[in-house]
């Protein structure tokens, strides 16, 4: 999903803020947000989580796959936007495809993305669970699903909605993959053991996948901790991203080509002396579960 689109429609939403109180991340518990997609096998149906890697911008919500379900409101509040092709047949269709906001008061927005162009009419106010669309696969979309998107602060910040929605199963561990270093658009795979000859600093990167209740899931991670020769160099989490000085941040006020490279976790642009050294990675998924591996390996600095 495009940052543009969202970011045309978050431009609007900032000018509302003072006919609001403000809203704190922390004030979660007083929200009792249900899933926009109403199926006991909801852990079944995810298919992307928040602040995944994108290629080039942060996945900013969370993916259900579904098509032709109803799409309900996870809670009380006021239609903000919508935006339907028919609504502007000869217009590009936009990245978000059919889409409606509702604004739930106190700063928080939610938005639902791909419906499908069949639709009835809304009234400005909708109940909690009332249904506001179908899902479809308009937009950028490369199959049917929904695309949930959850902001605070007036759209300033979008959260990870996992720690908002109802607690999904997921029991098992990311998995840690290969160690590579990249010199400009060729890589190698680094194994433990193994001697590289380096002349510069290279970026290294790391595969992070978390899998949830079926094999096929593919998510990213909920927070990754780099360690260099015992000494931590990089923590970031994936909770929420914010707007800030013209580019999209993460909670550690890291940009998303602090983080990723060619859709990999990246651990760093690192200049290592001759010698032994250690890259140890700390992965832990959005439920808690954590995984640890480490790369030694030897580096032969060469002119």
């Amino acid at each position: 999903m495009k940052s543009f689109t969202l970011l045309y429609l978050l431009v609007f939403c900032f000018h509302c803020k003072e006919f609001f109180p403000s809203l704190h991340s922390q004030d979660k518990k007083q929200w009792n947000f249900n899933w926009p997609v109403q199926t006991e096998q909801i852990s079944d149906r995810i298919s992307s989580v928040f602040g995944e890697s994108r290629w080039d911008h942060f996945h900013n919500g969370v993916d259900i796959s579904s098509y032709l379900e109803k799409v309900h409101s996870i809670g009380e509040g006021k239609i903000l936007y919508t935006r339907y092709t028919s609504d502007d047949p000869f217009h590009e269709e936009w990245g978000s495809g059919d889409t409606v906001w509702v604004d739930h008061g106190k700063g928080a927005y939610s938005a639902y993305y791909h419906l499908h162009t069949s639709h009835g009419k809304l009234d400005r106010a909708v109940k909690n669970g009332q249904e506001i669309g179908i899902t479809g696969n308009t937009g950028h979309s490369s199959g049917g699903h929904l695309h949930f998107v959850l902001s605070l602060e007036f759209g300033r910040k979008i959260v990870n909605p996992l720690i908002y929605l109802p607690k999904i199963i997921d029991e098992t561990a990311p998995l840690i993959g290969g160690l590579n270093v990249h010199v400009g658009e060729k890589y190698t795979n680094i194994n433990s053991g193994d001697t590289i000859n380096l002349s510069d600093s290279f970026p290294f990167t790391v595969l992070i996948q978390d899998s949830g209740v079926r094999k096929s899931q593919r998510f990213g991670v909920q927070s990754v901790q780099f360690k260099l020769n015992g000494k931590p160099i990089q923590q970031s989490n994936f909770n929420s991203i914010q707007f800030q000085n013209n580019d999209w941040l993460n909670e550690n006020g890291l940009k998303f080509s602090d983080l990723f490279l060619k859709d990999r976790y990246l651990v760093g642009n690192l200049s290592l002396p001759s010698g032994e050294h250690t890259i140890e990675v700390l992965a832990t998924d959005y439920h808690g579960n954590m995984a640890v591996k480490s790369f030694t390996f030897y580096v032969t600095r060469v002119k």
